[in-house]
């Protein structure tokens, strides 16, 4: 008869590691990841519920296909979906470090200029600069305008003198001689000839002619007063062959001086600290040399004097 081994000597069979029985399914568990394996979750199962570290946290690097040394596979392309836009992309293998493009600038294009840049800046200028410093930058605009009439006629320059005019950015420039820009430009336009100098407007060439006149008198009137000093030059000389006089030193400074003075006011430009010294002496010499002699106290002359303060008289009104 054979011996049975008692039930206690039977090998166990444990719930985790049942085998299947023939037939049976093995049911999937749910407190098992899937991936793990089955001895690590049986030894995990009376332990400590598990705590990520830093590592297991922290993002990693994918490795580049040039370090693991296999060749870089071409991309898929991309499908757009509804309503979305697709950014396009460059060839297999290029880098993302391509210049960016240039942003466009804020503000207005610059727009063209109306006249020269030569007349527009002297223009500007005379319009800002005090009224001691104008008749020396309308002389200046009136040398540029002469110089761009000499080049030659053409539609350009003639439209360029016909823009000045009808601006009214040449009023009230007058260099020290008397002569206006305005006259200067309509004298320019004339200079071009046929056809441009039938352009010109008749109240133009009205201003033209009065600027011309008015020239003309200033230019005479310096003639006048030397005319009238030499006049009194003239009759101190026939009172001195009359009455001559021993002691005639202080008549040659007198008249040494007014002839000074008025060589002075010949050369200078009205408006100058020349010709503005030349009248002050004049006057200052004759009107001493006049009073020294009614009074007696030397011998002046008389004459010299009065011709002197006449001619000192005209050159004021020449200068205003």
């Amino acid at each position: 008869m054979a011996t049975v081994s008692s039930v206690s000597d039977a090998p166990r069979i444990h719930p985790p590691t049942q085998r299947l029985m023939d037939g049976e399914a093995e049911a999937p568990r749910e407190d098992v990841a899937p991936w793990a394996p089955l001895t690590d979750t049986l030894a995990r199962e009376d332990a400590a519920p598990w705590v990520p570290s830093l590592e297991d946290v922290a993002p990693q690097a994918p490795p580049t296909a040039a370090a693991a040394g296999e060749a870089v596979a071409p991309r898929a392309p991309l499908v757009a979906m509804p309503g979305e836009a697709v950014s396009p992309r460059g060839p297999p293998g290029a880098t993302s470090r391509e210049a960016p493009s240039p942003s466009p600038r804020s503000g207005k294009p610059t727009p063209p200029l109306d006249l020269p840049l030569p007349v527009l800046v002297l223009t500007e200028q005379a319009q800002r600069a005090p009224e001691a410093e104008r008749p020396l930058i309308a002389a200046r605009l009136n040398l540029q305008l002469a110089r761009m009439a000499r080049t030659g006629g053409d539609r350009l320059v003639a439209d360029t003198f016909l823009r000045l005019l009808e601006s009214g950015r040449l009023t009230g420039l007058v260099d020290a001689r008397g002569r206006t820009c305005r006259a200067a430009a309509v004298e320019a336009l004339l200079s071009l000839g046929f056809p441009y100098a039938l352009e010109v407007h008749p109240e133009d060439l009205a201003h033209l002619r009065a600027n011309a006149q008015q020239r003309k008198k200033r230019r005479g009137r310096p003639g006048a007063s030397v005319a009238v000093l030499v006049g009194g030059l003239s009759a101190q000389g026939a009172h001195e062959a009359l009455f001559p006089f021993r002691d005639a030193s202080l008549l040659t400074s007198q008249v040494g001086l007014s002839l000074l003075a008025m060589t002075a006011l010949w050369l200078a430009r009205p408006g100058t600290p020349v010709y503005r010294v030349g009248l002050l002496m004049l006057a200052l010499v004759s009107l001493g040399g006049v009073a020294l002699a009614l009074v007696g106290a030397a011998h002046t002359g008389v004459w010299v004097g009065l011709g002197g303060l006449v001619a000192a008289l005209l050159a004021a009104l020449r200068e205003g």
